[in-house]
């Protein structure tokens, strides 16, 4: 039978994907996250957006596992919490951090490699090798390139491939277009369109605020910690929604 998110949309059985409950963190005794909710089911893209210091980079890394935080995390029906990172990834969840972090003084191809230490099982990796460079020519292209070498859009491209080679049931992305040429952002989308459509959930933290809620299903607005809203693409052409939304 179909369940429900936490804001009412009906989701399929089988299609569990990402679910977040009662998500808080604190810096200090500082809350930085307080209580979030979010459901990023398969096969759909759920964008995160706010302003500088509203929590976004927070509360992907407290979903990773990589700072401490209350509430529940639930991938594909199964309890992650409290795991340690590499376990989290093990479980289905690729985190592509703000500014890339590519190896800069390994290949492309290497880089690549990396990203597969992280799988479930090895079993299958080549044809997740072959169905990244398939979204991403220029890295087939550029296999034997030292990654420092490739433009900021190739690295993010790298990436976002890395974060894939460990196939993930979910891709969380933290601000995938900062400092991208505006054909570089296009090509980025076009590959989460095409992760979308083989089946992956797709979080996507942002600033773009037009170009997130136009291309996902939802968009949450973090602010001081807390969803104050809910936004559909057809929100994305309505500047007074979006900036009520954005600045309260």
């Amino acid at each position: 039978s179909p369940r429900r998110t936490w804001d009412g949309a009906v989701v399929p059985s089988g299609d569990l994907g990402l679910v977040v409950r009662g998500l808080s963190v604190a810096y200090g005794g500082v809350p930085a996250v307080r209580g979030v909710d979010l459901d990023v089911p398969a096969g759909h893209a759920i964008g995160l957006i706010g302003p500088n210091g509203a929590g976004k980079s927070s509360t992907l890394l407290a979903i990773m596992g990589a700072i401490p935080h209350q509430g529940t995390v639930e991938v594909n029906g199964a309890d992650v919490d409290g795991l340690a990172p590499e376990k989290v990834v093990r479980r289905g969840i690729s985190l592509v951090p703000e500014g890339r972090h590519v190896f800069t003084a390994l290949s492309v191809k290497d880089n690549l490699r990396l990203g597969a230490v992280g799988r479930r099982s090895q079993e299958g990796a080549a044809d997740t090798l072959d169905y990244v460079l398939g979204l991403f020519p220029i890295l087939a292209e550029f296999r034997d390139r030292q990654a420092g070498l490739l433009s900021g859009g190739q690295q993010q491209q790298l990436a976002i491939g890395r974060a894939l080679m460990a196939d993930p049931d979910i891709l969380m992305l933290d601000e995938p277009s900062l400092g991208l040429s505006p054909t570089a952002v296009d090509t980025v989308f076009d590959a989460l369109a095409a992760i979308r459509s083989a089946g992956k959930a797709v979080l996507v933290v942002e600033q773009r605020a037009e170009f997130t809620v136009a291309f996902c299903e939802r968009t949450y607005v973090l602010h001081d910690g807390t969803i104050t809203v809910t936004l559909k693409p057809e929100d994305a052409t309505n500047v007074d929604v979006l900036t009520k939304a954005y600045f309260g």
